[in-house]
């Protein structure tokens, strides 16, 4: 995916805000928290680009493994619950390993994501082979298109709400 981390994490995002508006949470730290979630698995590129042109792709680094981010998913649930109505912070780390791990998920749409890693070294994905025709006319770009549209759609609708 493009661009479509980022919407998701917004949708996301703006989706469960709702859920946390009774608690002491502040909106934009939330939001904050939940698209810096979204794009967080792709900083391994960064390894990947100046360290490491070892490994066929960068989703062979642990911040693409889905067990990874749904041991910090349950980890965070765990603290939500224990403190969810003294400070922010648990629902940060909740809206943060969330959508972390819907990032491991899209990726499973449009390319190959290990999810048994590290146990099982073989890959996984919903597309059986990448086509050769461009980008844009790929059916996945839809979905990106699809999450980008419901997004701004989201976005327009609350600014509208706010004026």
């Amino acid at each position: 995916m493009t661009f479509g981390h980022l919407s998701a994490g917004y949708i996301t995002s703006k989706l469960l805000f709702r859920e946390f508006k009774h608690q002491s949470v502040y909106s934009k730290a939330f939001m904050f928290w939940g698209l810096f979630g979204s794009i967080a698995p792709d900083f391994d590129m960064l390894y990947y680009f100046l360290v490491d042109h070892t490994l066929p792709n960068h989703h062979k680094y642990f911040s693409h493994f889905p067990l990874f981010w749904l041991t910090l998913l349950l980890m965070s649930l765990f603290w939500l619950q224990l403190h969810h109505h003294r400070n922010q912070n648990p629902a940060s780390a909740f809206i943060f390993t969330l959508n972390g791990f819907i990032h491991t998920i899209l990726d499973t749409v449009t390319g190959e994501i290990w999810w048994l890693a590290p146990f099982v070294n073989k890959p996984f994905s919903l597309v059986a082979e990448r086509s050769e025709i461009p980008y844009f006319t790929d059916w996945t770009f839809g979905i990106e298109l699809f999450l980008l549209l419901l997004a701004l759609s989201l976005w327009s609708t609350s600014s509208m709400r706010r004026r």
